[in-house]
């Protein structure tokens, strides 16, 4: 089972409970965060396979989803 900290937790938990594709800036205003901070931990979700980034014109505009193939195990993780 896979370790994330409280925070990366609660970003999962927004990614997952968003009605569309996310944002670094929307999950960094709906949490709170500085964006920097949220990069880091989508970056690692991305690399643990938990999440899929779609490509926007712009890294900016890049957004991110959680990986269908992945959606029970987030599911265990989130409780």
């Amino acid at each position: 089972m896979l370790k994330l900290s409280k925070k990366e937790i609660r970003v999962l938990w927004f990614i997952r409970n968003s009605r569309h594709k996310t944002t670094i800036a929307e999950i960094a205003r709906g949490l709170g965060y500085t964006a920097a901070e949220v990069e880091v931990f989508v970056e690692g979700m991305v690399g643990q396979k938990l999440l899929n980034q779609a490509q926007g014109s712009s890294p900016s505009e890049n957004a991110y989803y959680t990986n269908p193939a992945k959606r029970e195990e987030i599911f265990d993780l989130l409780g």
